[in-house]
């Protein structure tokens, strides 16, 4: 494959690389290192420092900035990132902003497979899985095995402004852990700090640990070295799979929580509802069968890796960025089938 010219829009929100919280600059990050390892060039740039560029691709990851670039004639690519579009629902604002961003595209992904039926409006925009840096998320060995489980949570929670919404169910986690008497971390920012004044209930648990510093990435990856169960009840996320539930499967720390897409995630018990009940069922079922399920994760583990993402990503940049003006739907549906049977293991 010829080599390519990628420019990155920055979100501006978030440096890149983010040392700690920052998933959609981590996405960038990951996009950048891995095309470059394939001899791409990439370029990370605000959108005030984007031109139009004869065989450059511009790929946009915010509404507005995907917007602005439609406004000023440059063509993009756009990757839809904002969980408020299912959440407000069709008609609100923040989806017609996200619609009209996918239809002003060459080509647009979502990272959840269902949000392609629920953008049915457009026939542009496809599935693209998330991936994870095998490299530096890597796992410790078996330390169930000789002593007593843990439970991990990793989450920025809240939603819509509301600190206090327990949308990735920390409730549920902590009230499990209570039950089976399991120590359990919960880590993330200090916004996560006003959901437990929300909820001061759960903070009379005394096997809580509650870290709310932004973890760097070196203290994130050992936070999933030293603990043996990652729980994700989550009611609604832009990526199935997300970020950390991808980081979890690199680590191999066995997953209990929810998830929505059709390709299987070795370790991941999925929830059929999100409740307390749930959860410690799932995590029964877990550490019954610990030593298997771990060692399942341990081969599996390298086929998530961001790279398996940048060989399909790589690919649509060229074939189907070749439609530019003129949007081909048969064409740009056939070499999506084409891409995901001719590339290597995806998840």
């Amino acid at each position: 494959m010829e080599n390519l010219h990628v420019i990155q829009v920055a979100t501006g929100m978030i440096s890149i690389p983010p040392n700690g919280w920052g998933a959609v600059e981590r996405i960038i990050w990951a996009y950048q290192n891995r095309l470059e390892r394939m001899g791409h060039k990439v370029d990370i740039r605000y959108v005030n420092q984007v031109e139009p560029r004869e065989n450059s691709i511009v790929h946009t990851h915010i509404a507005n900035l995907a917007l602005d670039c439609k406004s000023r004639g440059i063509p993009y690519v756009f990757s839809l990132h904002d969980h408020h579009s299912e959440w407000y629902g069709k008609g609100s604002f923040v989806f017609n902003q996200n619609l009209e961003a996918i239809k002003g595209s060459i080509i647009s992904f979502t990272h959840a497979e269902h949000l392609v039926e629920y953008f049915s409006e457009t026939d542009k925009l496809f599935y693209l899985s998330h991936g994870v840096d095998t490299e530096f998320f890597t796992p410790e060995d078996n330390s169930a095995k000789s002593g007593q489980h843990s439970l991990l949570m990793l989450a920025n929670n809240g939603l819509a402004g509301n600190s206090g919404f327990d949308r990735k169910g920390f409730r549920f986690g902590i009230e499990a852990a209570k039950h089976l008497d399991l120590p359990i971390t919960v880590v993330g920012t200090d916004n996560n700090l006003k959901f437990f004044e929300a909820h001061p209930d759960l903070m009379e648990y005394e096997k809580l640990s509650i870290v709310a510093n932004n973890p760097t990435d070196e203290e994130t990856r050992k936070l999933y070295q030293s603990h043996t169960i990652f729980l994700h009840p989550s009611m609604l996320e832009a990526g199935h799979p997300n970020l950390t539930l991808l980081e979890a499967a690199s680590s191999c720390l066995p997953i209990v929580g929810t998830y929505k897409g059709s390709k299987e995630i070795k370790g991941l018990h999925i929830i059929k509802e999100i409740n307390t009940n749930e959860v410690i069922e799932g995590i029964k079922k877990t550490i019954d069968d610990y030593e298997n399920i771990w060692n399942s994760m341990y081969k599996v583990r390298e086929e998530y890796d961001w790279m398996h993402v940048a060989q399909k990503l790589a690919y649509f940049y060229k074939y189907v960025i070749k439609v530019n003006e003129r949007y081909d739907s048969e064409k740009t549906k056939s070499l999506y089938v084409k891409a995901y049977s001719e590339t290597p293991r995806y998840v």
